[in-house]
């Protein structure tokens, strides 16, 4: 909720490490949330209780045998760009894909058959996939499945308790055949140019149809190890939670990518993250031999899992694809990509930039969603009342003196922290300037900045307080509480709202691990979503706000089922009694409703209605105020373009790095530092809460790169690091700005003019002599 995705509500009672109490670090921001102790437990453990638990992927065998099954037989697909794919059957089932090579070089050891693993709501399992035709020539694939199914065990549908539903068919019935459900599985060869590099691939793509048997998710299993082991490649995957580039040194090493919180009761915080919203959208492995890339074309909610497991030497790639329950689910088509090479670590960093390139701009160009740039980044965040003229009479100069181009606000909404007094203002009551922070007094803050080309930001979410929506819920005298007016508020909006909240499968309004603070609002539904269009366009019409950074976009907004048992269940008779009920031989029609698109949608309409989107997560779409403190990323500094960080002097300095260097950096690959207005103190500072040292306010060569900044912003494009990291590039079709990490000697295409951004000095010349943490522009063939 705060600057890290994925957060736990962050109790007061909670102990953590004095390290890890700033805003760069999620155990900073578990401790900094403050919500009410007894409406929360005391406990991480059960705070988090309600997070989704998947089944453990086991890492046997702990030995690694690349053996086949038992009367394996199969044949091989060989595609026009020299694909080629083994089938692998076990008697005439269909197991999957095993040994998967481009020319020579195996692209996954085959251990695993590559395939997919159905199993629906109700505890309905498919098996026994049988081909039943199949279309195959060197430029497509089509293979058609017949299978069998049986049920049993645990659903996802739950009961009021809370528990989950068993499926208590007869244990002992074989197999049945699925007589009306078919899979067709297409396959085609790719060819891509990207970047500097060559790639040949595949894409595989799944359908999936029934008449009886209703399905919202395929998962998709297989590992990719480029020349059949995972020891000796690098998976390039940013992360919030471990280490963004991590090198397979051992057979014996693991890796994954769910978030472990060893210091919470329940540990186990996030295992299956969204790929597009939560993740970067693709992954990126490479090794001596070459490049593989794999990511899905098209925009869809699909959550990943990525796992190097003990004693196996395999990366393991889980993918649900996600979509409403239906009897038809077709997943994205996803790629597999191999450039044959060994790369130098600037060529490695060049090619993953070329491949983000690609996936986020064919995915927001599906979207029609804009994509958004960093820019220099203030921050006045308050969790107790805010005094808006002093904010605009001291604190907004001070920013805007520092070339500081968005200004990010705490939520000043109705919430409980500015309306009752209560914890916290994350909590939104309603989408109306608090009478507590004054409307006028936030609109006369919009309006200075945007005087000096300066956009406001404002925190928001799509959850409302339970708190807040207990007051319309009036039961006995008022004795204290002062009641908001139900006229034209949110409250009058639910009612008329056929479905306004997002329930969990046991139909409990959906909270996400915040229980009982949260009720997440259906975004889908019509009547609700208008109306958080209307409060926010009016905020933008007429307060002058021109950002939102929304609150847990992904596991609050994007990555949310709708459960619904019974949709008509408002239309039966109400009159019938608890006793002497059993349930049909056939139930009800359910739904599972995906409101993945819709929050990716609802933000598309936010640009359209003049805003920028920030989100917080660290995936594909926005800007992205969320991430791991500074000093895991310094390993990985070219990954983090478009993300906020916080410039901590001695977490840098105490992982052997130079700040300065750092500093320089980050901004050259476009991730940007927040700078914080110190409320207390009236000074800026590079650490949210308290000055700790000089080290902690901005100087002059901190605020000169950071104008700096803002001069070439525009022109940072089509970006390339220079070999041997001397420096950064970025080119468009008349023009070149280069960032100098240090003094070296650059030819230019001619006789230029380069302008020395950091003093304002013109340069005609052809060899262009850097200057260490210089910032150049360049104009080629001017002269």
């Amino acid at each position: 909720m705060k600057i890290i995705e994925f957060l736990i509500p962050h109790l007061h009672a909670l102990k953590f490490r004095k390290s890890n109490k700033r805003p760069g670090s999620f155990l900073f921001n578990i401790r900094r949330r403050g919500f009410l102790v007894g409406t929360l437990s005391a406990t991480v453990g059960s705070a988090i209780g309600m997070f989704n638990r998947s089944p453990l992927t086991s890492a046997a065998p702990t030995t690694f045998k690349s053996n086949k099954p038992a009367s394996f037989s199969g044949e091989v697909i060989k595609l026009a760009n020299g694909i080629s794919l083994e089938m692998v059957m076990q008697n005439n089932e269909f197991l999957g894909f095993g040994l998967i090579t481009a020319g020579n070089v195996p692209l996954r050891n085959g251990r695993r058959p590559m395939f997919l693993e159905i199993r629906n709501p109700s505890g309905i399992t498919f098996c026994n996939y049988t081909i039943t035709s199949k279309q195959i020539t060197d430029n497509s694939v089509l293979l058609e499945f017949s299978m069998h199914y049986h049920e049993g065990g645990l659903m996802d549908w739950m009961v009021h308790s809370v528990r989950n539903r068993y499926n208590t068919a007869d244990w002992t019935a074989e197999p049945k055949p699925a007589t009306d459900t078919k899979l067709w599985l297409e396959i085609r060869p790719v060819i891509r140019q990207i970047g500097n590099l060559k790639y040949i691939g595949f894409s595989y793509q799944y359908r999936y149809q029934s008449k009886s048997i209703a399905i919202y998710k395929i998962l998709d299993r297989g590992t990719w190890e480029p020349s059949g082991q995972a020891v000796g490649s690098e998976f390039w995957l940013r992360n919030p939670f471990v280490p963004s580039i991590t090198p397979i040194d051992s057979i014996e090493q693991f890796y994954s990518t769910e978030w472990y919180l060893p210091s919470a009761a329940n540990p186990n915080g996030f295992q299956f993250l969204p790929l597009q919203t939560a993740l970067q959208g693709f992954t990126f492995t490479t090794t001596k031999a070459g490049t593989l890339v794999t990511w899905a074309t098209k925009v869809s909610h699909i959550r990943s899992l990525f796992e190097k497991p003990r004693g196996v030497d395999e990366i393991v790639h889980w993918h649900e694809h996600c979509n409403d329950l239906g009897k038809e689910l077709v997943t994205s088509p996803v790629e597999v990509l191999w450039a044959a090479g060994d790369l130098d670590r600037v060529e490695r960093a060049n090619a993953y930039e070329a491949v983000r390139e690609l996936v986020h701009q064919t995915l927001h160009t599906e979207l029609g969603m804009r994509r958004e740039r960093i820019t220099t980044y203030g921050v006045i965040e308050q969790w107790d009342n805010a005094d808006f003229k002093r904010y605009t009479k001291f604190g907004l100069p001070k920013l805007l003196a520092a070339g500081v181009k968005t200004v990010f606000l705490a939520n000043h909404f109705q919430n409980n922290m500015n309306t009752f007094g209560v914890s916290n203002m994350a909590c939104t009551v309603d989408w109306k300037i608090a009478d507590s922070v004054g409307e006028d007094n936030v609109r006369a803050f919009c309006n200075r900045a945007k005087a000096d080309g300066t956009k406001v930001e404002m925190w928001g979410n799509t959850a409302l307080s339970t708190f807040g929506l207990k007051q319309w819920e009036r039961n006995g005298t008022s004795n204290g509480i002062h009641y908001l007016p139900k006229a034209g508020s949110i409250m009058e909006v639910i009612e008329r709202s056929h479905d306004p909240f997002v329930r969990n499968p046991s139909n409990a309004i959906e909270a996400d691990h915040y229980a009982p603070v949260f009720a997440v609002l259906n975004m889908r539904d019509p009547v609700i979503r208008q109306y958080w269009l209307q409060r926010w366009q009016y905020a933008h019409d007429k307060i002058g706000l021109e950002g939102i950074f929304l609150d847990s976009s992904a596991n609050l907004s994007s990555d949310k089922f709708h459960f619904i048992h019974f949709p008509d269940a408002g239309l039966k008779n109400t009159a019938i009694g608890a006793f002497g009920n059993y349930r049909p031989a056939q139930e009800p029609p359910s739904a599972i409703l995906s409101q993945y698109r819709s929050h990716l949608e609802l933000m598309t309409q936010m640009q359209k209605m003049g805003y920028r989107y920030c989100g917080e997560d660290i995936g594909v779409f926005g800007i992205h105020r969320s991430g791991p403190p500074i000093e895991t990323r310094l390993k990985s500094l070219p990954l983090w373009g478009e993300c906020l960080a916080m410039f901590d002097v001695p977490a840098i300095q105490k992982a052997g790095a130079e700040p300065d260097d750092i500093f320089f950096k980050a901004l050259a690959y476009r991730m940007m530092w927040f700078i914080y207005w110190d409320v207390q103190r009236e000074e800026l500072s590079f650490n949210y809460g308290s000055i700790r040292g000089d080290y902690d306010q901005p100087n002059e060569w901190h605020l000169s790169l950071l104008k700096v900044f803002k001069q070439v912003n525009d022109l940072m494009l089509n970006r390339e690091i220079l070999s041997d990291e001397k420096g950064v590039m970025y080119r468009g079709n008349d023009y070149q700005v280069i960032w100098a990490f240090q003094n070296f000697n650059f030819n230019l295409p001619g006789d230029s003019l380069v302008v020395d951004v950091n003093t304002g000095k013109n340069i005609k010349t052809r060899v262009l002599e850097t200057t260490k943490y210089h910032v150049y522009k360049v104009i080629p063939k001017l002269i």
